[in-house]
């Protein structure tokens, strides 16, 4: 198991170890022990250490299934963070995208741009954006341009069948049959 962490102390930088870069080179889950060096220099985090006596676990280990891969040295740099309730992607601090389990929120923190023409930007599932939005006219009340506009996903099958619905329909009310 080879991953970087950034170890913070909850200390706020008072431990001689804080917001060091590690590389966990082993871990024993039979004795909880894990062995990390330091990125800059291959060096161990802490010298070996033996015990004669058995280690005794004294509280439930709890498992919370965060993982977290940072490429970049800084302490703000990009960071992906995936636990039990979330996921978040971030380029730093104040720019990211994040994603809730809980109440289904995603959330996109800083600019964002989207590079395609407006009638591919689809607004929960019905909708997408107007073309005419880019034609730089005004919606006014005199000349109202609608934001969305209607574009069901499936109505490019129904299309072919509403023309033999409204021939069938215009023979119906010739003849008669209909009253």
């Amino acid at each position: 198991m080879k991953d970087n962490l950034m170890l913070e102390s909850p200390n706020r930088g008072r431990s001689a170890n804080a917001y060091t870069l590690v590389r966990i080179v082993d871990y024993d889950p039979s004795t909880h022990r894990v062995k990390a060096v330091k990125i800059s220099d291959n060096e161990p985090l802490e010298p070996d250490q033996k015990t004669l006596e058995k280690i005794k676990q004294k509280k439930n280990y709890d498992h919370s299934g965060d993982k977290v891969m940072k490429t970049s040295l800084s302490k703000d740099g990009p960071i992906v963070h995936v636990d039990d309730n979330s996921v978040s992607l971030r380029g730093n601090s104040d720019y990211g995208f994040f994603s809730f389990r809980e109440g289904g929120a995603n959330i996109i923190k800083g600019p964002l741009s989207i590079a395609t023409e407006p009638h591919q930007v689809r607004l929960s599932g019905m909708t997408t954006l107007n073309p005419l939005v880019t034609s730089g006219f005004a919606s006014t009340i005199v000349t109202p341009i609608p934001t969305t506009i209607w574009a069901i996903p499936s109505a490019a099958m129904i299309k072919p069948l509403l023309k033999d619905v409204m021939v069938m329909t215009t023979i119906v009310a010739a003849t008669g049959a209909g009253a």
